[in-house]
């Protein structure tokens, strides 16, 4: 019986074709692994990114909250009457045009602060 040490060699047909295949495989299984490191970069600055979306939207929903807290509420419509400006219907329509862009940006930004809290 052969000890351990000692080597056996066979020279086996298309040698050098089978090397080359090896020789390829390795270097598919290396992309691989690099394209895995890649995507797991990936993930986590897709993770860092959404976070810090979600804590700067958070930042805008209450500035927005402190903003809307802050503009003047119109209770009933005698106050309404006791402020004395002159408006004609051109700066009424300007007037109600922005307030309601504003009222809709502002719902705008409510359902996306909504969507991405669902997002985790």
């Amino acid at each position: 019986m052969a000890s351990e040490q000692d080597q056996l060699y066979v020279k086996i047909e298309g040698q050098d074709t089978i090397v080359k295949d090896l020789e390829t495989v390795e270097q598919i299984v290396e992309n691989i692994r690099e394209a895995s490191k890649v995507l797991e970069q990936a993930r986590e600055v897709r993770k860092r990114s959404i976070e810090s979306i979600q804590n700067n939207v958070s930042q805008l929903n209450g500035s927005l909250q402190g903003l809307q807290n802050s503009l003047p509420q119109v209770e009933d419509s005698t106050q309404k009457e006791q402020i004395e400006v002159e408006e004609t219907p051109e700066v009424e329509a300007e007037v109600d045009g922005s307030v309601q862009e504003l009222h809709s940006e502002l719902e705008n930004l409510q359902k996306e602060l909504s969507d991405l809290e669902n997002i985790q």
